[in-house]
């Protein structure tokens, strides 16, 4: 009996052809992850959209020559190449791991930021800037915010003129004076961002993942994890994969997360973000973006959109707003106390060497 070598609408065959294997057993994953049983081992086979093609293996190559050898490998096909092409879709071939490392959560979340601190330090970058640049990187942002803030306070208002508001309309307007406070907190980081930035006169970028999340650190049976999932990597601000893991992280029921403080932590102890860093991350971070759009995407839909599952989106993107909020106020308050710490030794020390002078004198 033929084996058959066919999940949905594509045929498997002739692309693990190109790697020399002989198929016994498939299993489709998810969408884009086929797990590949032969003789010689287990692998994952991993579709990949055409536009991330180009970059990502680059990436991986570069890393291998940075020294950080932490990433699932890819492997080639008899003709030496790392993607293949099969009827307009692209793929390519990893060894099966595992992403249970047998661990409690706290040393997974732990060995993950740790690892992401490790990849920001061996390919972190510093440039200086243009003035200018960095000026209107700032002004359009801060321009952009703005309007849509006025947005937001036109919308409440034609809201609040109405006799009977939507279930929608109803909980935008009592959640609407925090919308703003969230806006008011990243703009004012954003200004403090700005000032820092232009005064030290320099930028650091690091080979940022992309899409961190625990589900794509995978671990041999040593135990030891691997970042996978590369094709969103560039060439960015280290904090966009705090963020990007804080959103998807914070993504869920109201939570007061400490343990996010702690990862936090935990990887500024092996890659410290700079006082400009951490206004950029917190300004990012707060910015209620996700409520923002659940709103115009309410306001511009069509007559026969769902009410309950807008509502629904709308008290979603509202938790995560306010669980980023309680990780936020954590940060801002260590920063405080640091720089209360700074300027108390600071002081002492000043006191020491006024004391030694009036002995000397």
């Amino acid at each position: 009996m033929a084996l058959m070598t066919t999940i949905g609408k594509i045929e498997y065959g002739p692309i693990l052809q190109k790697y020399n294997l002989s198929v016994d057993y498939l299993e489709e994953i998810n969408s884009r992850v086929t797990k590949i049983y032969t003789q010689h081992g287990t692998y994952a086979l991993k579709e990949i959209s055409n536009s991330q093609n180009l970059h990502f293996i680059r990436h991986i190559d570069n890393l291998y020559k940075d020294g950080f050898t932490k990433i699932v490998p890819i492997f080639q096909t008899v003709d030496k190449k790392y993607v293949v092409n099969h009827e307009n879709k692209f793929f390519y071939l990893m060894p099966w791991l595992s992403n249970d490392s047998h661990t409690e959560r706290e040393s997974k979340h732990h060995q993950l930021f740790k690892l992401l601190a490790r990849l920001h330090t061996v390919t972190s970058k510093e440039a200086k800037f243009s003035e200018d640049d960095v000026k209107h990187h700032y002004q359009s942002l801060k321009d952009t915010w703005e309007k849509r803030n006025k947005y937001l306070e036109d919308y409440v208002e034609e809201c609040e003129k109405k006799l009977y508001m939507s279930p929608f309309e109803l909980q935008f307007v009592t959640h609407y004076n925090e919308m703003m406070q969230a806006c008011h907190f990243a703009m004012a980081r954003l200004d403090e961002w700005y000032e820092k930035v232009v005064e030290v006169k320099k930028f650091r970028t690091a080979l940022t993942h992309g899409k961190v999340t625990s589900n794509h650190l995978l671990y041999d049976k040593a135990g030891s994890g691997y970042f996978s999932s590369f094709e969103k990597a560039k060439q960015a601000t280290p904090v966009n994969d705090l963020i990007s893991f804080y959103y998807r992280t914070l993504r869920t029921y109201p939570i007061n997360c400490d343990d996010c403080i702690e990862w936090y932590n935990h990887y500024n102890q092996h890659y410290h973000l700079r006082d400009e860093e951490i206004q950029l991350f917190l300004s990012y971070l707060t910015y209620p973006e996700p409520m923002y759009r659940e709103v115009v995407k309410y306001k511009e839909r069509k007559k026969e959109g769902n009410e309950q599952k807008a509502v629904t989106n709308f008290l979603k993107s509202y938790w995560l707003n306010k669980n980023i909020e309680y990780v936020a106020s954590l940060v801002m308050k260590q920063e405080h106390e640091k720089k209360e710490q700074q300027m108390a030794a600071e002081f002492e020390k000043q006191q020491e060497e006024e004391n030694e002078q009036s002995k000397n004198e």
